[in-house]
């Protein structure tokens, strides 16, 4: 099978999921944000994660906190989300909101876990999974103010509350600084050789 089959294999076993009962209590708990163009790009990223385990279940998948929240939202319908494991993945895909909080090498960690997961979601969907709305001290704290449509999209990245979908989940971790991936070695997969080179999915991890 072609990465491209794998990939369009992957995204159509998520998509029998239904999804719908947790579009509807998340905007019936937070209408404001979670209008109907919100929830429909969330849910979209979020099947899109749910993908990227299913192709790549050996990988750290680390994700922004819009991603975690609804991921925890599901996980919250214990029994929806044990069936809904079971029917992508064959097994219940647990979280530990642990990672990344174990001191200064677990929270490295966990940084370089978010990065090598937009390097892989853009190599995957060619897209990048952080796109308008830049991740900023306002969504640690809980707000999400979408960016103006009208700023200019450079490629920055910060680290606030990344999360590890599969096995680990960091929910307390705070942006030192905004790092851009072109010039800080830490997040650079072509100058920071601890991040992996791009993946063919068709070969599978490693």
């Amino acid at each position: 099978m072609s990465s491209d089959d794998r990939i369009a294999a992957a995204l159509e076993k998520v998509s029998q999921i239904d999804l719908s009962p947790i579009n509807k209590l998340l905007q019936y708990e937070n209408p404001a944000f979670w209008t109907d163009e919100t929830v429909a790009e969330t849910e979209a990223a979020y099947r899109r994660l749910l993908a990227l385990n299913l192709l790549y279940p050996s990988e750290t998948i680390v994700v922004n906190k819009i991603l975690d929240d609804y991921w925890h939202q599901h996980i919250l319908d214990t029994h929806k989300y044990q069936h809904d494991c079971q029917q992508v993945f064959g097994y219940f895909l647990h979280h530990d909101p642990y990672f990344g909080i174990n001191g200064e090498e677990d929270r490295q960690r966990n940084r370089e876990g978010f990065a090598a997961t937009q390097q892989l979601w853009e190599e995957t969907f060619d897209a990048p999974m952080v796109s308008e709305s830049k991740l900023t001290l306002d969504k640690v704290l809980g707000s999400y103010d979408p960016e103006p449509r009208d700023v200019g999209k450079n490629r920055v990245y910060a680290f606030p509350q990344s999360c590890k979908c599969g096995q680990h989940c960091s929910k307390t971790i705070i942006p030192e600084t905004r790092i851009n991936p072109a010039i800080n070695p830490r997040i650079n997969p072509q100058i920071n050789p601890q991040i992996r080179p791009p993946m063919n999915p068709a070969l599978g991890p490693g």
